[in-house]
């Protein structure tokens, strides 16, 4: 029997996506390029319901959050391994960030995520700073864990298909997609920064943005938090810490380079007040869209070809909500998607 949809991509929109049709019962194919490098690790570790440079909520928030956390929950109670990790976020903040803070914690569009400002629970590492604010409901994915996990699991499920994938081998025969011998009614392309390459898409205006990080071994630096203030410092465990990250708009290969190493050590160097020592230095490539908000849906001239892609910075938290989104536009093809996000607003 035919499968209903071939998803192209394994990062973390296509696993999501993958995960739910698993979920929901539809049968499915999942290709896992091997020469396409995941590189969803350099922006989409970390959730955050909060824009500390505007001191306001990050958009949709108290939608996607509940839809973020059930999934990740559910994907652990099936695999049974732990990906979520709850941690609040930390920022210094100055004077007048005091009082807007303070007024926005009684508002009760925020009081569910912000806290007091205060310098009690900083316990060291920035003695530089007088008061800090403090985050709640965040926290980071271990994503490389998550989607490695993910991919054995398809694997085990006859889902998955390791190949590298072409577009000259897509063929279209009697309504139905064919590729490599598998045949499907719909293909789903989730490839991140790859999509620049993809010719159903051109109109789709993709900015792949590269962001660089490195690694930190810091013994005195306390876990329980995430300091967010132009820069990242992200617990791992075991005295490690993930620093960063850049955003270069011209660069699209995926090379490290030294002037933004050493960027974020004097970022980092003017944050924290403790001696630490580098263990790594890697980057990645965002698959970014213009306007800043995801791009999904069925191809208005092609009704066999999709796109799930452009998640940005933030794909822990939108991928979850947009993958469901994805799913059901797929299923029903009268299901109307929010216009911010739909492919028809690039295509029309």
């Amino acid at each position: 029997m035919d499968n209903q949809f071939l998803i192209v991509g394994q990062g973390i929109a296509g696993s999501l996506l993958a995960y739910d049709m698993y979920k929901a019962g539809h049968k499915f194919k999942i290709v896992s390029c091997p020469e396409g490098s995941l590189t969803s690790d350099v922006a989409t570790r970390r959730y955050n319901p909060a824009i500390f440079d505007k001191l306001a909520k990050n958009w949709n928030v108290d939608e996607l959050l509940p839809v973020m956390t059930n999934l990740y929950q559910d994907i652990e109670n099936e695999l049974g391994q732990q990906f979520l990790h709850p941690v609040d976020f930390t920022q210094p903040l100055n004077e007048n960030e005091i009082r807007v803070w303070n007024e926005r914690i009684f508002d009760g569009d925020f009081s569910d995520y912000m806290e007091s400002a205060d310098t009690g629970w900083i316990k060291r590492g920035m003695d530089n700073f007088n008061l800090f604010n403090r985050v709640g409901k965040s926290g980071y994915l271990d994503l490389a864990k998550l989607l490695s996990e993910l991919k054995q699991f398809f694997k085990e499920n006859g889902n998955l298909i390791e190949a590298n994938f072409k577009y000259q081998d897509i063929g279209f025969i009697n309504g139905h997609i064919t590729w490599r011998g598998v045949s499907a009614k719909t293909i789903v392309f989730c490839e991140g920064h790859h999509a620049t390459k993809n010719p159903y898409f051109k109109s789709i205006p993709f900015i792949p943005t590269k962001g660089e990080l490195i690694e930190i071994e810091c013994k005195k630096l306390p876990d329980d938090y995430i300091i967010d203030e132009n820069l990242f410092v992200m617990p791992m465990g075991n005295s490690r810490f993930k620093v960063g990250a850049t955003y270069d708009y011209s660069k699209q290969n995926g090379k490290t380079v030294i002037d933004t190493k050493a960027y974020l050590v004097n970022r980092l160097d003017k944050l924290i007040s403790l001696p630490y020592k580098i263990i790594s230095h890697w980057s990645g490539i965002r698959p970014a869209v213009s306007d800043r908000r995801p791009v999904l849906g069925v191809h208005p001239n092609n009704q066999h070809i999709a796109v799930f892609n452009g998640l940005g910075t933030k794909g822990v938290i939108l991928a979850p909500y947009f993958a469901r989104e994805m799913m059901y536009s797929l299923v029903n093809r009268n299901y109307i998607l929010d216009k911010k996000i739909d492919i028809r607003r690039f295509l029309n």
